[in-house]
C-alpha cells in the first residue's frame, strides 16, 4: 500500500509543477513570439509523455490490485479450509497452557466434552475427566511439558449419560519460542497441542474380543477333546489344555510352531497333507484317525475332524480340528474282535464236529439199527410164511413187517437230513438236485427256480458241506415263515486270477413277506446262515423290506478252504 500512496503522491507533484510552469510561461511576455511559441509546443509535448506515463501506471495499479483481491480471495479460502480441517476434523483439537487450562478448541473436540466452544474455552480440561483418572490427566500433562516428544494417554471423560466416554489424549508441547499472550492468564505462558480422540467403541470392541478370548481360553482349557487352531502356513495359534498334556509341552512352547517342530517326521507330513488337502478343498473332513505316542511313552490313538474357518472377508483363515481319544474304544474294539474271531473259530470247530457227530450218527442209524430192521423184516416175512392158516399171527406179523418198513423209511430220511449220501458219493451237484426236487413235492404251490452255473466238481468237503447246508436252512425257513409264491437259487463258480483263487457264489431270493433289517429279529435262521458262511470264510449280506421278499448273497473263498486243508 505504501508503494501506491507514492505513486499518487508523484503524480499530484507532477501535474502542479506542470500548472506553475505553464502560467510562467503565459505570463512572461518579455520573451517573444517565436520564443513563446517552441514554449508552448514543449509543454505540450511534456503534458502528453506525462499523461502516458500516468496512464500506463493507472493500469499497473489496476493489475496490482487485481493480484491483491485474487490473493485476499485465496487467502479467505485457504482460511475457509483450515477452519473446515480444523473444526470439522473427526478428532478434537485442543490447546491447553501449563495449568491444563483449554486456550483453543475445535467443534469436535467441544461436542467430545459435551458443550460449546464459548462455554469450554477457558475452563480447566480436568473438569470433563472422570475422578478415577484425574491423577493420570495430570501424569500426562507433566509429562507433555518436561519431554520433547508426544506423549498418549487413554482417559474417560464425562457424558450427559452415566457411561463415559474413552479418549486417547496425545500431547506435544509448544516451541519455548511460542507462548500464549492472553489478558486473561497474562503472557509468556507455555502451551501444549493435543489431539483428542474418542475411542469408546474401540475399547468396546477390544473388551468384547478380549473376553471372547477369554470364554475361548477357558474352553479350551475344560474341554475334555484334543482342539487347535493353524493359520495358513500351518502353525498352531490356540490349542486346548489336553493336546498341551498329549505333547507334554508348555503352551508357550507350542504355539507357533509346525507339526514338524512337535511330532515325528512321517506323522507329521501325513497330518500336513490331510490339512493342506482340508484347506485346498475348503470342505470338513471326518473320521481321521490317527495312531502316535504321548509324553508318557504310551500308544494313543485318535479320531479327528478337521475344517476350514473364514475371516470376517468371507476367506479361508485357517484350519480348527477336534480329535477324541478313542484308545479306550479302540482297545474294546480289538477286545471285541478277538473275541468274535474266538467266537467264530468256536462256531467252525461246532459246525465240524456236528457234520461228524451227523456222519457218525448216520453210521450208527445205517449199519445197527438198518441191520436190525431188516432183521424184523425178514423175520416177520419167515413166520409169515410159516402161519398158513393162523389168521391172527399172520395180521400181527403183517403189521409188524408194515412198521420194520416204514421205520426203515424214517431212518432213510433221517440219513439224508444228517448226511446226504449223493454228497459223498456224486458231488455238490446232485446232492442239491436231489434236495430241492423233494422240496419241491413238498411244497407243490411254490414256483421254484434252480440254476447252477460253472463248473462245480473238485470243491472242497467243506465247501460242500456248507451250500449244502445253507441251501437247505434257507428253504426251510422259506417253508416255514416267508409265505412265498416264487423261490429262486443260484450257485456259480466264480473264477479268479488263478484256480485256486476263485469263489462260489450262491444267491437265494423269494417274493414272500420280507422283513424290516432295523428291528431285531427272534429268530436263528439267517443268523445260522450267516455265522455258516463267515465260519467258512465267506461273506454274508442280506436285503429285505416288509412286503418285498428276502435276498441272501453268499460268496465263498476257494483259497480260504484250500489253506484250511493245508493246515
Amino acid at each position: 500500500m505504501a508503494r501506491k500512496w507514492s505513486i499518487h503522491t508523484i503524480q499530484f507533484d507532477t501535474i502542479k509543477q506542470l500548472d506553475n510552469t505553464q502560467n510562467i510561461s503565459v505570463n512572461r511576455t518579455d520573451f517573444g513570439f517565436g520564443i513563446k511559441r517552441i514554449s508552448d509546443k514543449g509543454l505540450e509535448d511534456d503534458k502528453m509523455k506525462l499523461l502516458h506515463e500516468l496512464q500506463v501506471r493507472q493500469l499497473e495499479l489496476e493489475a496490482q490490485n487485481r493480484e491483491l483481491r485474487e490473493v485476499q480471495r485465496m487467502l479467505e479460502e485457504t482460511r475457509d479450509r483450515y477452519a473446515n480441517l480444523y473444526d470439522g476434523a473427526p478428532v478434537g483439537y485442543l490447546t491447553l497452557d501449563e495449568t491444563g487450562c483449554i486456550q483453543e478448541i475445535n467443534l469436535t473436540g467441544a461436542t467430545m466434552l459435551c458443550g460449546t466452544r464459548e462455554n469450554i474455552v477457558g475452563t480447566p480440561l480436568v473438569t470433563h475427566v472422570i475422578e478415577g483418572d484425574i491423577h493420570a490427566f495430570s501424569h500426562h500433562l507433566q509429562q507433555t511439558f518436561n519431554s520433547s516428544g508426544n506423549v498418549v494417554t487413554e482417559l474417560r471423560m464425562m457424558t450427559r449419560t452415566d457411561e463415559p466416554n474413552c479418549v486417547r489424549l496425545e500431547s506435544a508441547a509448544m516451541p519455548n519460542c511460542i507462548r500464549l499472550e492472553s489478558a486473561a492468564i497474562g503472557n509468556g505462558i507455555r502451551a501444549c497441542r493435543t489431539v483428542m480422540i474418542n475411542i469408546t467403541e474401540q475399547k468396546r470392541i477390544a473388551l468384547a474380543l478380549q473376553q471372547k478370548r477369554t470364554e475361548q481360553d477357558a474352553l479350551l482349557n475344560a474341554i475334555p477333546a484334543i482342539v487347535f487352531y493353524k493359520d495358513l502356513n500351518l502353525r498352531y495359534v490356540a490349542v486346548s489344555q489336553m493336546f498341551t498334556d498329549l505333547l507334554g509341552r508348555s503352551l508357550g512352547n507350542v504355539l507357533g510352531k509346525t507339526d514338524f517342530e512337535l511330532l515325528p517326521r512321517e506323522l507329521a507330513e501325513d497330518f500336513q497333507r490331510i490339512n493342506r488337502e482340508v484347506l485346498e478343498s475348503g470342505k470338513t473332513k471326518a473320521g481321521i484317525e490317527s495312531r502316535l505316542t504321548d509324553a508318557n511313552g504310551n500308544i494313543v490313538y485318535l479320531s479327528t475332524v478337521l475344517a476350514p474357518f473364514n475371516n470376517t472377508e468371507g476367506n479361508i483363515a485357517g484350519l480348527l480340528g477336534v480329535g477324541i481319544d478313542i484308545t479306550p474304544l479302540k482297545k474294546a474294539a480289538d477286545v471285541n474282535l478277538e473275541l468274535l474271531q474266538q467266537n467264530r473259530a468256536l462256531t467252525q470247530n461246532l459246525y465240524s464236529i456236528q457234520e461228524t457227530e451227523r456222519c457218525h450218527l448216520a453210521r450208527e442209524l445205517h449199519d445197527e439199527l438198518g441191520q436190525w430192521l431188516t432183521a424184523i423184516h425178514a423175520e416177520a416175512q419167515a413166520i409169515l410164511c410159516m402161519s398158513v392158516g393162523e389168521p391172527t399171527v399172520r395180521a400181527s406179523v403183517q403189521a409188524i413187517s408194515e412198521s420194520a418198513t416204514e421205520m426203515h423209511e424214517v431212518i432213510r430220511g433221517m440219513l439224508r437230513h444228517l448226511r446226504p449220501a449223493l454228497l459223498d458219493e456224486l458231488g455238490l451237484a446232485d446232492s442239491l438236485r436231489e434236495l430241492t426236487n423233494k422240496w419241491c413235492l413238498h411244497n407243490p404251490n411254490i414256483i421254484f427256480e434252480f440254476a447252477l452255473e460253472g463248473n462245480l466238481n473238485g470243491l472242497s468237503e467243506n465247501i460242500n458241506v456248507t451250500v449244502y447246508r445253507i441251501i437247505q436252512e434257507a428253504l426251510t425257513n422259506i417253508c416255514n415263515h416267508a409265505l412265498a409264491k416264487h423261490v429262486s437259487v443260484c450257485l456259480s463258480r466264480e473264477p479268479g486270477e488263478t484256480p485256486d483263487a476263485g469263489a462260489v457264489f450262491l444267491r437265494i431270493t423269494d417274493d414272500g413277506k420280507g422283513f424290516d433289517p432295523n428291528q431285531a429279529s427272534n429268530g436263528f435262521g439267517l443268523l445260522g446262515i450267516r455265522e455258516r458262511a463267515i465260519a467258512a470264510g465267506g461273506v454274508f449280506s442280506s436285503f429285505s423290506a416288509p412286503g418285498h421278499g428276502v435276498r441272501i448273497d453268499v460268496r465263498l473263498p476257494l483259497k480260504y478252504q484250500l489253506e484250511r486243508r493245508k493246515r
